[in-house]
């Protein structure tokens, strides 16, 4: 990330602003990423639909750059706000955005953002979500965009959109996995308390954070131990030495917490790093296999044709098949 915007205009909620906005100044909080952070918008004073006064809010900045982060945060919608002003001043200012010299730049839309970016003309083809309140609203707004219903978050390409309210809080988090790993994004998440939420029809979440929901600070750091250390394909014993408990204790512990024995959690870590490196690097298969832990190609592939439709080399052919996972 190079720098983070969030885009606010009246009769914004409270949370959807302040969710993300805490997640995302954490980075720094926590020495992850000294990230510049600010609010604008086509009003420096709003009122939110909370009652509440926000003051010194920035201009719009002219243009946006490569490596830009804008969250458009939701607003209580009504025909009198979506026909002001500074609702036209926000479209046309995105549309600009967009447009002037097409930056390499990160839009997320939380709750009734996206009628912001759909009126800007940024939802068009794309796949996106909203409040589960608007999501008819927003299929007849847009047309050309696919709007689906019951999900927490969607990202397509360089589109993100939320369902609304605490689900911001769960969008912040992705695009902090997104731009600095899972590592960083758990960090950002035990320091505030939360954990991601999936509806039924959602994709599963990567292991770091489907793993990650219980208290326990002493099997959060066997996790950390495990994240750290997949090519050196510890076991449960080194494990156990290295955090002063048996085998039996540490093995028992981790499966109350995290619901899954350690062997298991470590080859669903390694099949995840796994995948990144598959879409995200130059990599041979081989060297995968090795940076992974692996002891083989052969336990690789066992493990993969357990897991994927696709084999490793048609991932790497079709790697939109995983945009929404």
């Amino acid at each position: 990330m190079r720098r983070v915007f969030f885009l606010v205009v009246a009769n914004a909620h409270l949370l959807d602003l302040a969710g993300p906005l805490q997640i995302i100044t954490t980075l720094k909080e926590l020495g992850i990423a000294k990230v510049p952070v600010e609010c604008v918008g086509p009003r420096t004073t709003l009122r939110t639909f909370q009652k509440v006064m926000l003051s010194d809010i920035g201009a719009l900045p002219p243009r946006l750059a490569d490596g830009d982060v804008l969250f458009v945060i939701g607003s209580k919608l009504d025909e009198t706000l979506m026909q002001s002003a500074p609702w036209a001043e926000a479209v046309a200012w995105l549309r600009s955005v967009r447009t002037s010299g097409s930056p390499a730049l990160q839009l997320c839309g939380v709750c009734t953002g996206t009628f912001l970016l759909a009126q800007a003309g940024l939802l068009s083809g794309r796949v996106c979500t909203t409040h589960h309140r608007f999501v008819r609203k927003l299929r007849h707004w847009c047309p050309d965009a696919h709007v689906v219903d019951n999900r927490v978050l969607v990202r397509d390409r360089d589109v993100w959109t939320s369902a609304g309210v605490a689900s911001g809080v769960d969008l912040a988090l992705h695009v902090i996995a997104h731009a600095y790993g899972d590592d960083a994004a758990v960090q950002v998440a035990r320091e505030n308390v939360v954990h991601f939420r999936r509806f039924g029809s959602d994709p599963e979440l990567n292991v770091p954070f489907r793993y990650r929901s219980h208290g326990n600070q002493l099997v959060h750091s066997v996790q950390d131990a495990i994240g750290k250390g997949l090519a050196s394909n510890d076991g449960c014993e080194i494990l156990a030495q290295r955090f002063g408990l048996s085998v039996r204790h540490l093995s028992r512990l981790f499966s109350a917490e995290t619901g899954i024995s350690i062997k298991r959690y470590q080859i669903e870590m390694r099949m995840e790093l796994a995948r990144r490196l598959l879409l995200d690097s130059g990599l041979t298969l081989e060297n995968v296999v090795e940076r992974c832990g692996f002891s083989s190609v052969q336990a690789f592939r066992a493990n993969w044709n357990k897991r994927e439709k696709l084999s490793p080399s048609r991932l790497r052919q079709e790697p939109d098949s995983h945009l929404l996972r």
